[in-house]
């Protein structure tokens, strides 16, 4: 009963986001075939932009109920180099990739990964609470996800002086974790073909 009550507030609440965006995207007249830039009305390509930036969350809230967009969106990643400063919750940006997993393209997928918080400056306690949080999240993520936690904090320990015991600590919940395969992004090159449709 409590379960089902819970999802039932999910979706009241992610109805009453989605509401929000919605006179928006009703007005928009999506052209799918037309190049990334002309494909969309002005309105809605500051819409994604500003999702893209801010509100990985509310982005994929908005994709689920209108998935025709999905594509743009992941297209237009490629293209998003200075949409990496904002952090993105975990979770939604998992849910993003999932979503696009057959638009997949190196810098797609790069610069969403370029949005999962980062390890600068994170206190042992931090380190801590981070390798528990991916023990316990870790079946229901992107592997892409998990497998960057997993080096951000193999990274971490490396390069922090900690002592034994303490290393053993943070590793503890994550130790018996093993990389998934997955799509593989962190080559040095970028995608062959990157022609930037701002003009076409």
């Amino acid at each position: 009963m409590q379960e089902e009550y819970n999802t039932k507030a999910r979706l009241i609440d992610e109805i009453s986001d989605i509401e929000q965006y919605r006179t928006i995207l009703e007005k928009d007249s999506f052209k799918k075939d037309e190049p990334h830039w002309r494909s969309l009305s002005k309105n809605t390509i500051t819409l994604f932009q500003v999702l893209i930036d801010q509100d990985m969350k509310d982005l994929v809230n908005v994709l689920n109920h209108y998935p025709q967009y999905t594509e743009w969106v992941c297209e237009h990643f490629r293209y998003a180099y200075s949409y990496s400063e904002n952090e993105a919750d975990i979770g939604a940006t998992s849910d993003l990739l999932f979503l696009g997993e057959q638009y997949f393209s190196k810098q797609f997928v790069r610069n969403v990964v370029r949005k999962l918080p980062k390890m600068d400056d994170i206190s042992i306690e931090e380190v801590t609470k981070l390798a528990l949080h991916v023990e316990q999240n870790h079946t229901q993520w992107h592997p892409i996800v998990t497998n960057y936690f997993l080096d951000a904090i193999a990274k971490y320990i490396n390069m922090s002086h900690l002592h034994p015991l303490q290393r053993i600590v943070v590793m503890k919940p994550i130790h018996t974790l093993e990389h998934k395969e997955t799509y593989i992004y962190d080559a040095d090159d970028r995608d062959a073909v990157l022609d930037i449709p701002y003009m076409n």
